[in-house]
C-alpha cells in the first residue's frame, strides 16, 4: 500500500472512531431530554397515573428486550450495523412522537419510547464495545471511559435543553402543548438520520465488520459465556451499579424538596450531573496516573461516605453529599464494564449484550421503590446506593487482583 494511500486510511479510521465516540453523546441527551420532558407530555396528553408510570419505563423496557436480538446483529453483520440500526431505531421513535401528539394517541407514545429505547440499547450494545477493541486490551477501562465522558455531556445537555424546551413549551395555550413539545424530537430524530448517513459513508476499521462464522450459535455463545465467572461478577457490579444510580437519581429531586424546600429539585439533579460530568473527566485523568482498579475502588469508597451523610444528615449538607457521590458515581459503569469485557475475544459481542440487560434491569429498582418508599422515609432511601457503592467497591479488589494474575 502507497503512503498516500495508508495516509488516507489512517485519516478515515480517525473519522470513524470520533463518529463512535460522538455516539456516545447522543444517548445521554436521549435518556435525560425523555426523562425530563415525558411527564409534561403526558400531562399534555391527559394520562391517567398508570399510564403515565409505563410510558416512563418503556424506554427503559427495550434494553432487555434489544439484548439477543442485538447480540445476534453484532455477531452476524459486525458492530457497524448493530450502530446503524441503534442509530435508525433512536430516529424512528423519535419521529413516533408526532402522531402521539397529533392524535393524542397513548399507544404512540409508548411505541415511541419502546423504539427508542430498543434503538438506544443497540446502539450501547455495538458502541461500547467496539471502543474496547479499537485499541491495546491493557488501556481499554480508561478508553471506555474517556468515551463515556462524552455520555456525561450529553447528560447535561438533554437536561438543559429539556429545561429550556419546557420553558419555551409552557408559553403556548395547554391544548398546544404537545404539539410544542413534539417539534424537538422531530428535530432530534432528523439530525441522528444525517448522523447516521455520515456513519455509514464512513470507512471504519476491520475490528468493526468483524462476523462470526456463520454456524456460531448465538445461545450457545451465551452458554459458554456464564460459564466465565470473572465475567458473571462483573455483570452482577453492573446491575448493582445501574439499582445505585436509578435509586440515587430517582430521587433527587424529592429528597431536595424535603431536605430543603427552597430548593428547586430539578436544579439538584442537574447539578449532580455536572458533577457527574467533572467526576468522568477527573476519574479518566487519574486512571493515566494509577490503576483502573484503584481509582475505581477509590472512587467507590469517597460514593459510600457520601450518600451515607445524606442519608443520615439530611438538609443542605444532604445535597452537598449527593453532588458528590455522583461525583463517585462517574467512572463506574464504564470501569466495570470495560474491564469485564476486555478479555473475552470472540465472546465480546455477547458479553456486551448480557451487561446492557444488567444494567437495563436496574431501572426496575427505582419502580419498585416508588411503590414502596413513603414520602417520610425519602432520606433513608440513599441508603440503597451506599450498599451499591459498598459491593463496587469488593469488585474493584476482584478487577484488581485479576490484572495481577494476568501480568
Amino acid at each position: 500500500m502507497s503512503n498516500i494511500a495508508m495516509y488516507v486510511q489512517k485519516k478515515t479510521y480517525s473519522i470513524a472512531i470520533i463518529l463512535t465516540v460522538a455516539m456516545f453523546a447522543i444517548w445521554g441527551l436521549a435518556h435525560r431530554l425523555y426523562d425530563f420532558l415525558q411527564p409534561e407530555f403526558a400531562a399534555a396528553l391527559s394520562l391517567n397515573a398508570y399510564q403515565t408510570d409505563l410510558a416512563a419505563w418503556a424506554l427503559s423496557l427495550g434494553y432487555p428486550l434489544a439484548t439477543i436480538p442485538a447480540a445476534m446483529l453484532t455477531r452476524n453483520f459486525g458492530y457497524k450495523t448493530g450502530v446503524m440500526f441503534g442509530l435508525g431505531g433512536f430516529a424512528v421513535g423519535m419521529f413516533l412522537f408526532y402522531p402521539a401528539a397529533n392524535q393524542h394517541e397513548y399507544v404512540f407514545l409508548l411505541a415511541a419510547a419502546l423504539v427508542i429505547g430498543l434503538g438506544l440499547a443497540t446502539l450501547e450494545i455495538a458502541a461500547d464495545p467496539l471502543i474496547v477493541r479499537l485499541g491495546p486490551v491493557e488501556s481499554a477501562v480508561r478508553r471506555l471511559n474517556l468515551a463515556q465522558t462524552l455520555n456525561g455531556i450529553g447528560a447535561v445537555g438533554g437536561l438543559y435543553l429539556g429545561k429550556q424546551i419546557l420553558e419555551s413549551a409552557r408559553q403556548h395555550p395547554v391544548d398546544q402543548l404537545a404539539a410544542t413539545l413534539v417539534t424537538p424530537y422531530f428535530f432530534i430524530g432528523a439530525g441522528v438520520l444525517f448522523f447516521a448517513f455520515l456513519a455509514d459513508n464512513t470507512e471504519f476499521p476491520p475490528v468493526a465488520r468483524e462476523r462470526v462464522a456463520k454456524n456460531d450459535s448465538t445461545i450457545a455463545d451465551f452458554g459458554r459465556l456464564f460459564s466465565n465467572r470473572l465475567y458473571l461478577i462483573g455483570a452482577v457490579a453492573l446491575l448493582i451499579c445501574s439499582v445505585s444510580q436509578v435509586v440515587m437519581w430517582g430521587f433527587t429531586v424529592r429528597y431536595a424538596q424535603v431536605a430543603a424546600p427552597g430548593i428547586v429539585g430539578t436544579d439538584v439533579l442537574l447539578w449532580a450531573f455536572y458533577a457527574f460530568l467533572v467526576g468522568r473527566v477527573a476519574g479518566t485523568a487519574l486512571m493515566y496516573l494509577m490503576n483502573p482498579s484503584r481509582v475505581l475502588a477509590l472512587f467507590a469508597v469517597g460514593g459510600a461516605l457520601c450518600v451515607v451523610v445524606a442519608a443520615t444528615a439530611g438538609g443542605q449538607t444532604g445535597i452537598w453529599c449527593i453532588l458528590g457521590a455522583s461525583f463517585f458515581l462517574s467512572v463506574v459503569f464504564p470501569t466495570i464494564f470495560a474491564s469485564a469485557i476486555r478479555d473475552l475475544e470472540a465472546q465480546t459481542k455477547s458479553g456486551s449484550a448480557f451487561l446492557m440487560l444488567a444494567a437495563g434491569l436496574g431501572a426496575i429498582a427505582l419502580a419498585l421503590a416508588n411503590l414502596l418508599v413513603a414520602p417520610a422515609a425519602v432520606q433513608y432511601v440513599m441508603i440503597v446506593p451506599g450498599l451499591g457503592f459498598v459491593a463496587i467497591a469488593a469488585y474493584a479488589v476482584v478487577f484488581h487482583r485479576a490484572d495481577k494474575l494476568a501480568k
